[in-house]
């Protein structure tokens, strides 16, 4: 059983979506990932967090998942790569999140061959939709039809490497019908998340219009995994971009951090922060 530690490598995005969460506090501090040799320490310590949780809260995990998010996950191509050969070294499984705008034959060649899952951020198929979120560039549009073939190129090179999708729901998107779409790009699993209302409650939507919109995909609900403001809360393993443990706020908007892991180390980082292992294990039904 791997545990899973979500990355968030950098706060730099191509993209402006409006309910970004990826905003933290760094005094003008540099981003981790810039640094090899604090690349290496970071995950030197995120090795030992399965014997510390094992011992802490009798679970049994066996490994780590690094799963890199952004910002824009592969805005940093070098950078990435010395990521990848840091965890080999501790036999990481690897998985990143990305908006798929930058993938090119090369990025995507890397992908194929080093992680075991690729998620891609798709909220809408409607260009006017992907505008008023924010998922363009210079006001183009995402294009799906390119994340479709940049999904079949990769399952080209390597057949076993797990799709996924994630979707935010809101105001602007929460009547879209992606039926379709998902059942073209066949992801193992469609993670849809009703907005977190971390930093804004610009086009937040209720209880009742997301169940409203699960029900439209009804059809899917075999692949389908749906979060909402209580199971996403505590229940992820979250680093920051200059290496600090993050959580939700659980008094105001904007998060919680520990302090630097490099610094105090894993062990006395984790007791800084709330993280919930049984939701952890309910949500990623372990």
């Amino acid at each position: 059983m791997d545990l899973v530690i979500n990355w968030h490598i950098t706060e730099a995005c191509n993209y402006q979506c409006f309910y970004c969460f990826a905003k933290w506090q760094k005094d003008d501090q540099r981003e981790l990932l810039h640094s090899k040799h604090e690349i290496q320490q970071l995950i030197k310590e995120i090795s030992l967090l399965p014997s510390i949780l094992n011992t802490k809260s009798g679970c049994s995990f066996t490994g780590v998942r690094l799963n890199l998010v952004g910002g824009e996950t592969f805005l940093y191509k070098h950078q990435v790569l010395n990521i990848i050969e840091a965890a080999k070294k501790y036999h990481f499984k690897l998985s990143a999140i990305t908006n798929g705008s930058l993938l090119n034959d090369e990025l995507i060649k890397i992908i194929a061959n080093e992680f075991s899952m690729i998620g891609f951020s798709i909220d809408s198929t409607h260009s006017e939709s992907n505008l008023r979120i924010g998922r363009a560039i210079k006001n183009i549009p995402i294009e799906t039809d390119k994340i479709h073939s940049h999904i079949q190129k990769l399952r080209t090179i390597n057949p076993k490497i797990d799709i996924k999708i994630n979707s935010v729901i809101n105001q602007i998107n929460k009547d879209e019908d992606l039926t379709d779409f998902i059942k073209e790009v066949f992801p193992s699993k469609w993670k849809v998340f009703k907005m977190l209302p971390v930093l804004t409650n610009q086009h937040m939507i209720d209880d009742f219009e997301f169940y409203n919109f699960l029900k439209k995909h009804d059809a899917l609900q075999n692949i389908i995994s749906s979060e909402d403001n209580d199971e996403m809360t505590h229940s992820y393993l979250m680093i920051d971009p200059i290496g600090r443990f993050f959580q939700n706020s659980s008094t105001s908007c904007g998060y919680e951090y520990s302090s630097e892991i490099v610094t105090i180390g894993i062990s006395n980082a984790l007791e800084e922060i709330v993280f919930d292992v049984n939701k952890f294990l309910k949500r990623s039904k372990l």
